[in-house]
């Protein structure tokens, strides 16, 4: 079993926040939030925030924070995680207050990502203003979206998340990449079609992309266009996927990661009736680099 709901925050840590503050108001057109000088917030729900972004040394994904149902859940997860012999460590009251939760653990996944679960995370009774995104973000029990990693040791990583976080496998991808086979594998948490997928190649920095999903296809249009008129790097142009369905692009991060801005995501709502596939491709259409 799954104790884990959805991906509820993603740390950044970088030395372009400025760019980064500009990149997430004016491009993605969320809310930034909390705004100390040296660290900000995003908003782009009820939530408190979605994204804390922080200056540092490198740039990096410092941690990717999960969910789960009450505080029971995250001491059975606890437990859970010395029977497989995973250290994890409690918040400091410090990390509890910024985090602005009722508590959280930590721990680490077999590569090193730092990976935060948390309980009760603050709900504001206000909305973020986003004059560019009317629809708002698809999030609520689904989290913020998705994050795509890269996995040096695919296998290893496979069987943590799977037999040891609970993910549900979705499906894969196999794809030749410039002569080289490369293996994608996407899990999910809750309905949306994956919360987690590994990329089975070494890389400088785990994070490939992290996702957020629109209402409608204007609004990503719309995106397309703030990213190219900010003369934003595509890394993919439009296009859609065929295992979520998902209809979106690719940007470049100021970190030089990405994010996919996307519509159209199914969702796995019937486990029993779900087949898992494999595809050839990462693309049904589109998604030129």
């Amino acid at each position: 079993m799954s104790y884990l709901r959805n991906l509820n925050y993603l740390i950044l840590e970088t030395k372009k926040l400025e760019e980064w503050r500009t990149f997430f108001t004016d491009f993605l057109g969320m809310e930034v939030v909390q705004d100390e000088g040296r660290q900000f917030k995003v908003r782009m729900d009820g939530q408190a925030y979605r994204f804390i972004v922080r200056n540092g040394e490198e740039e990096i994904l410092q941690s990717a924070g999960f969910q789960v149902r009450n505080r029971a859940d995250l001491r059975a997860l606890q437990a859970h995680l010395a029977e497989h012999a995973i250290a994890s460590f409690a918040g400091t009251p410090e990390e509890i207050a910024e985090r602005q939760v009722e508590d959280m653990i930590w721990f680490r996944d077999p590569e090193g990502l730092r990976l935060e679960v948390v309980a009760n995370p603050m709900v504001l009774s206000h909305l973020p203003s986003m004059p560019m995104i009317p629809g708002g973000f698809l999030t609520d029990d689904m989290g913020f979206g998705h994050i795509a990693i890269t996995a040096a040791d695919l296998e290893a990583c496979e069987a943590f998340y799977q037999n040891v976080l609970g993910f549900r496998l979705s499906d894969y991808i196999c794809q030749d990449i410039q002569g080289f086979p490369v293996k994608f594998t996407f899990f999910h948490i809750n309905p949306r079609h994956h919360t987690l997928a590994l990329a089975g190649i070494p890389a400088p920095y785990r994070m490939h992309h992290f996702m957020v999903e629109v209402g409608d296809i204007d609004a990503v249009g719309r995106a397309l266009e703030r990213a190219k008129t900010m003369e934003i790097p595509i890394h993919m142009e439009i296009g859609r996927h065929p295992n979520d369905r998902m209809l979106s692009f690719y940007a470049k991060t100021p970190s030089d990661s990405n994010v996919e801005f996307g519509t159209d995501g199914i969702e796995i709502r019937d486990e029993e009736s779900w087949e898992v596939k494999t595809y050839d491709a990462i693309s049904e259409w589109g998604h030129k680099f």
